[in-house]
């Protein structure tokens, strides 16, 4: 498995890639705008080139960007949900100009509608994207399960795709602490072995795209989106070391969208934590605590 970061584009997009390489990123997540305003932005064929080339010389490979938070595919309100169809498809246009793989995006929440309408409304809007775009993927990120969210179940994942008719640009990334939050406990070699192949027979392992790779600070089934650093939560890293060694992500891209030890975001900290686990193979079936200090070292 490949290891990123999710960094910012702060300044100039092209600086991502400057920010990547000096954590010891070797895939990339960004934003193409701003996470919490609708504006679309544009970029200069001059910036997408540099952006381009900076990124053939790293290495950096898959890159994915994240849609905006403000997104809700399911909206009753008419006017924020065609605000929310307009920003991932800019999303989507903006990652195909960048040569990325796709856009990963939070579904939404039903605001009171039944699952029948909510389902229908997300069907549509995704519809409406992939017929105004090209080449990426969306990539549905599941979710913590709190209120209304949609994706919490890996069975709501599954009838999104169905009622799109298993568009081959649909994909799934999923996060290591919204499924902790949503009840699937993690921790063990055996637990991550119980959630994939949960996956693989509701959803399908040929539809898992990514992983982001996230502790969390909430404990498990509270379905609570608290992020923490790898081995800093109540996943821990033997749980980590699990996921990354399942025959199912080793494939995969992992990207950690943690708070950094020095709580400044996404650092080489966390990084190096997942690229000693990785070094160190798969976890026995049963890891004791000793296990679990001599792979935090």
């Amino acid at each position: 498995m490949k290891f990123g970061a999710h960094v910012s584009i702060s300044g100039h997009i092209h600086l991502a890639i400057d920010r990547a390489v000096a954590i010891g990123a070797e895939c990339l997540q960004i934003f193409v705008g701003n996470p919490r305003q609708w504006r679309r932005i544009e970029y200069a064929d001059a910036e997408v080139a540099q952006f381009r080339q900076k990124r053939l010389e790293a290495g950096l490979d898959p890159l994915v960007a994240h849609a905006a938070y403000l997104i809700n595919l399911a909206s009753p309100d008419d006017a924020f949900y065609a605000r929310s169809v307009a920003s991932l498809t800019a999303s989507v246009d903006g990652i195909v100009r960048l040569g990325g793989l796709g856009v990963i995006t939070h579904i939404g929440s039903r605001m009171g509608l039944r699952w029948e309408e909510a389902i229908a409304r997300v069907a549509a809007a995704l519809r409406v994207v992939l017929d105004r775009t090209e080449e990426a993927m969306v990539i549905l990120e599941n979710a913590a399960g709190a209120g209304g969210s949609i994706g919490g179940t890996f069975e709501e994942l599954a009838a999104i795709l169905q009622a799109l008719g298993g568009h081959p640009r649909l994909g799934v990334c999923l996060d290591t602490a919204h499924l902790f939050a949503a009840g699937f406990d993690i921790r063990t070699r055996d637990g991550v072995a119980r959630m994939f192949h949960a996956f693989h027979r509701i959803v399908g392992l040929e539809r898992l795209r990514a992983l982001h790779l996230n502790d969390s600070r909430a404990g498990l089934g509270t379905h609570l989106d608290r992020h923490e650093n790898i081995g800093a939560g109540r996943i821990g890293l033997g749980g980590f070391r699990a996921v990354i060694h399942h025959p199912a992500a080793r494939r995969l891209a992992g990207f950690i969208e943690t708070p950094g030890f020095d709580r400044r975001g996404a650092d080489r900290r966390n990084l190096e934590i997942l690229k000693r686990l990785r070094r160190l193979g798969a976890p026995p079936r049963r890891v004791g605590r000793r296990a679990l200090r001599a792979g935090g070292r």
